[in-house]
């Protein structure tokens, strides 16, 4: 009887904890077709123009009230911000660190809907130095009707952010230990390699798009044929060693 007891006790204590521990959003964030970007998630960009260098987004009510949002430039560098194009409810041309947007409302969204104003996305023109990176930090937040912020709860969170980056030559984590730079223009993936390597290319669900053998030298992908998504590349060396990326391709 008495182990039956603790038991009984374990089981429910591991299931508080387990219940306990699923973070729940109040609102997400997609691309305009529909893929969601995960919080912290950073997009990389190798291009200045308009529109390779534009990500269009949605934020989606998860909850069943009506919310207001705002987003807030966290930080940048590389840049002073002043060739950042951020549309949100409102368009501003030019950012200031440490600044939310609208500067003077919030952006309402009814239940499982999206705001109401279309074309609201991030949009980098500044080339920077030509050696630093261009990164931008932004967290989306929800405040209430006087403009105060709700802050996130254990179990709600009411806040999530999304990183920027920019190089005109797109380096992808871990290529300094393979030997391999990554770029994307006008269409075409161009990977440039010191090694062979197999590269499977995963849409967001885990689908094979695209299979190809990298070999020494420049090689050449044509992204024209997919959509405008986030996608995930799998560097794959012989003795089995994998890399990964997750880059949006637009």
């Amino acid at each position: 009887m008495i182990s039956s007891r603790i038991f009984l006790f374990i089981a429910l204590f591991l299931t508080n904890i387990f219940v306990y521990s699923q973070v729940e959003y109040a609102f997400s964030l997609e691309t305009t077709d529909g893929v969601v970007i995960e919080d912290n998630e950073v997009l990389e960009f190798s291009e200045i123009t308009y529109p390779d260098a534009s990500l269009g987004f949605y934020v989606r009510n998860d909850s069943s009230e009506d919310i207001n949002v705002k987003v807030e430039v966290v930080s940048f560098s590389g840049t002073d911000g002043s060739l950042m194009e951020l549309c949100f409810g409102e368009c501003y041309y030019g950012i200031s660190a440490n600044q939310s947007y609208p500067s003077n409302s919030f952006v309402t969204i009814a239940p499982n809907d999206t705001q109401v104003s279309s074309g609201d996305h991030f949009f980098n023109e500044d080339p920077g130095d030509g050696s630093t990176p261009v990164e931008y930090t932004f967290r989306f937040y929800m405040v209430d009707g006087d403009g105060n912020e709700v802050v996130s709860q254990a179990e709600l969170m009411t806040e999530l952010s999304v990183g920027y980056y920019y190089s005109s030559t797109l380096s992808v984590d871990g290529f300094d230990q393979i030997n391999a730079t990554l770029s994307h223009s006008n269409g075409v993936l161009k990977i440039h390699s010191e090694k062979q390597y197999q590269l499977n290319i995963y849409d967001v669900r885990g689908s094979l798009i695209i299979e190809k053998d990298i070999q020494i030298g420049d090689n050449y992908i044509n992204s024209s044929i997919i959509p405008n998504h986030l996608y995930l590349l799998n560097f794959r060396e012989e003795n089995g060693t994998s890399i990964f990326k997750k880059i949006i391709l637009n």
